[in-house]
This record gives C-alpha cells, structure tokens and sequence, in this order.
C-alpha cells in the first residue's frame, strides 16, 4: 500500500510538471476537443448512445478496437479513417509530453537528492 502511495505521490508531481507547459495544456484541449467531435459524431451519424459513442471514440484513438462497436455507414467509415489519422497524432503528443514531464521529474529529484547530500556534508 505505502508503494501504491508513493506511485501517486509521483504521478501527482508528475502532473504538475506537465500542466505548467502551454504545449501540454493545448494538446489536452485538443484531446478534450477531438473527443467531443468523435463523441457527437458517432452519436448522430452512427446511432450510438452517448456513452457507446465516447467508448468507441477512446478505443479508436487508443487505437485498442476491441471490435465491439465499430462504424456501419459509409460516412462512419470515412470519418473514422480521418479521425484515427488525426487523433493518433494528438495522443503521440500526449504521451510525449508526458514523458518530457517525467525526465524533468526525475532530473529535480535527482538534483534535489545530491543538493541535500552536500548541505549535510557541509
């Protein structure tokens, strides 16, 4: 449990890092962005219900396709091609940035480790 705590602990500084970036504030809009078009989307074109339209529209730009819900219109079909496309690219930054923010994390606790090293030789 004390590691499970410290995992969060980290992600929680982690996180910090992260969302003091514009970049990264501007890819989680296009995140937010691109969901909800994915989301309307499938809800008014392929019929899904809300919820089944956000599942379908994670899945597909986490590209896992559980092959549950798929399109079944022609427009469905061609709007998913360019969505994929689009949205891949987004979630690549995502998880870019992320791990830019997780090198930053672990340069800081590394600096912040030696500089209380010194002070205690000192």
């Amino acid at each position: 449990m004390v590691a499970f705590a410290l995992l969060f602990r980290s992600l929680w500084h982690i996180l910090k890092i992260l969302f003091r970036q514009d970049e990264q504030k501007a890819i989680m809009l296009a995140v937010l962005f691109i969901l909800t078009i994915g989301t309307i989307f499938y809800h008014n074109i392929e019929g899904m219900s809300y919820l089944d339209a956000l599942y379908f529209s994670v899945m597909t730009l986490a590209t896992v396709g559980y092959g549950d819900l798929s399109p079944h219109t022609a427009l469905g079909k061609l709007f998913t091609i360019v969505y994929v496309l689009i949205g891949v690219g987004i979630i690549t930054a995502v998880i870019a940035n992320f791990n830019r923010a997780l090198v930053e994390y672990h340069k800081n606790k590394k600096h912040s480790e030696e500089k209380a090293k010194k002070s205690g030789i000192n």
